[in-house]
């Protein structure tokens, strides 16, 4: 195991992976501990965003008993670092907590019911206690033997060291900085009690074991530099995962006591790890004078690193709860906002309109509209905001706003759209656009005006079932530079069914993760229509929304879907 020095005398944060799912700033990682009736726990990292769990090849998760489905659940993080659980249609159906659920959000410690299999979620911060700093010097001598507590007959330990060690856990879930707990844990080895005569942090990564924390000592003194540290304690503890002990010590009293060459000086050496990662381990290293050695000891600062890696959990689950509070808070005010742009007036003397609206459970940017205009014409409007959440939504309420408003005075569709496009490029912020596509019907003639920004094509299925596609790709999308609005003049005649529409449509997948596509949307739409000629525009719309819902099949949908169904009457 290499050992290599900082330059910085302090801790210095590691830059966070862009592509790690977020909550609220922070970054988190989760894994599952997996086991099947009571036998050995394996550990799954989820480092990817989407994981199938099932028994057919292919999925990510592959559980190989009879009683999981061959495609029996997904796991999922959204974009606001949440992970989900959705069964998927399984036989026997899945649990967490030993209760049965279609979709759920979960929390630390969950345990999901696969089938036979037991799966605990759980998650932590990356970097939870700092991040690493200075070295620690390694001695050119190495331990000839080193033990665990499987080496020993279960110890006796006083009931002192217990009170001490459950006043230490009560006082850690009151400490809010992961440094300072740290720090305490420190403190603690190094106290009256325990006779550590030195305790530090350390990370062992790809490798380099660096410190977490600074070096603390009886009586208070705390030094930069760590105390001498073993390769082959370190190597012992990255390969067994459990605390070891180590010393240099003949007879000392104790007939088990090790006979270890590790330093010119006498000592007992402790390593417990605290934090055990996908690519690091943190460990608590601790010296201790001849006098204090052995099973006891080991045992003891054990149960320290147990009680510290509980507080931990705790604060994990807590940090977890807060930040998935404050989304849930968030995306509640999307929705209300999302809800508010929906029109409430959907009669039109000569012209039936129905609208659909599905927002994925994360909300975006989708804006579906119908208003009248002063001229008797009716404008309807369908918008999808480049990204997702609180933002996006309220770019799709204030461009809300701004259609009707400038629907009253603006002369013509074109300048409409001009006006729209000229107030989201003064306050759009960068690499933020919205494409939309804006019809003006005219009811009694039938005589339509179609302006489109980067949007999908708004699709016409006539009397004969005939389908054609209206303007696309004329014109770039808002809120990126001004621009004059080229407009296509066509006929609605009577019969006639449009339907204009965001991309959550043809992008959306099914269960082979195959998307829609425009063909397939237009072909469907135009079958929707022949199948049911003659119904309200409402009738229509419901068949459209249940032939997506068909395509959709089992996979959940990833954006947000609008659209607007108009047919002009007689």
């Amino acid at each position: 195991m290499s050992i290599s020095r900082t330059t910085s005398g302090g801790p210095a944060r590691p830059p966070q992976d862009p592509e790690a799912p977020t909550t609220r700033g922070s970054t988190w990682a989760a894994h599952l501990d997996i086991r099947l009736d009571g036998g050995a726990v394996s550990r799954r990292v989820l480092a990817e965003p989407h994981v199938v769990i099932g028994r057919i090849a292919g999925v990510q998760i592959f559980l190989d008993h009879h009683t999981v489905s061959r495609r029996h659940a997904e796991m999922f993080c959204d974009p606001f670092g949440r992970w989900w659980i959705r069964d998927l249609r399984s036989t026997n159906g899945t649990f967490v907590n030993d209760e049965p659920v279609t979709e759920r959000a979960l929390a630390p410690g969950d345990r999901i019911a696969v089938g036979d299999f037991v799966l605990t979620f759980h998650v932590e911060a990356h970097d939870p206690a700092g991040a690493p700093g200075r070295v620690a010097a390694v001695d050119s001598d190495d331990p000839t033997e080193i033990r665990s507590l499987l080496d020993f007959q279960p110890p006796r330990l006083e009931a002192e060291h217990l009170r001490t060690l459950l006043d230490f856990g009560r006082q850690l879930i009151g400490v809010e900085s992961a440094e300072e707990r740290v720090a305490q844990l420190c403190q603690l080895a190094v106290h009256r009690d325990f006779h550590a005569t030195a305790a530090v942090v350390l990370r062992l990564q790809g490798g380099v074991a660096t410190q977490i924390s600074r070096a603390y000592h009886p009586g208070g003194r705390i030094a930069d530099d760590a105390p001498y540290v073993s390769r082959r304690v370190l190597h012992a503890v990255r390969e067994t995962r459990a605390p070891v002990l180590a010393g240099n010590l003949r007879g000392a009293g104790d007939p088990e006591a090790l006979d270890l060459t590790i330093s010119r000086e006498l000592m007992w050496i402790i390593a417990c790890p605290l934090r055990v990662g996908a690519d690091a381990i943190d460990l608590l290293h601790v010296t201790l004078p001849p006098s204090h050695g052995g099973a006891e000891w080991l045992s003891l600062f054990a149960l320290a690193a147990e009680v510290y890696q509980q507080s931990e959990v705790t604060w994990a689950a807590r940090r977890h709860a807060e930040a998935h509070a404050a989304v849930e808070r968030e995306l509640a005010t999307a929705r209300q906002i999302q809800r508010a742009l929906l029109p409430k007036r959907l009669a039109f003397p000569g012209l039936d309109v129905a609208v659909g609206f599905e927002p994925c459970r994360w909300v975006g940017g989708d804006y579906v509209d119908a208003v009248p205009l002063p001229d008797g014409r009716v404008l309807l409007t369908v918008a999808d905001v480049c990204g997702k959440g609180l933002h996006a939504a309220l770019v799709a309420s204030s461009l809300h706003t701004m259609v009707r408003a400038c629907s009253d005075s603006a002369p013509s569709l074109a300048a409409l759209v001009e006006r729209v496009n000229r107030h989201l490029c003064e306050w759009l912020p960068e690499h933020s656009f919205v494409t939309m596509v804006a019809a003006a019907i005219d009811p009694a003639t039938g005589a339509m005006e179609c302006a489109n920004t980067g949007h999908p094509p708004a699709l016409i299925v006539d009397r004969d079932g005939d389908l054609r596609a209206l303007q696309s790709a004329a014109n770039p999308a808002l809120g990126v530079a001004p621009f004059g609005v080229e407009a296509q003049r066509t006929l609605l005649e009577l019969g006639d069914v449009l339907v204009m529409y965001t991309d959550g449509l043809t992008e959306l997948r099914g269960p082979s993760r195959e998307m829609l596509g425009q063909d397939r949307l237009g072909e469907g739409f135009a079958r929707v229509c022949a199948a049911h000629r003659g119904e309200r525009a409402v009738g229509v719309a419901e068949a459209l929304r249940l032939l997506l819902e068909d395509f959709r099949g089992d996979q959940r949908p990833e954006d947000d879907r609008a659209f607007v169904v108009a047919q002009r009457i007689g």
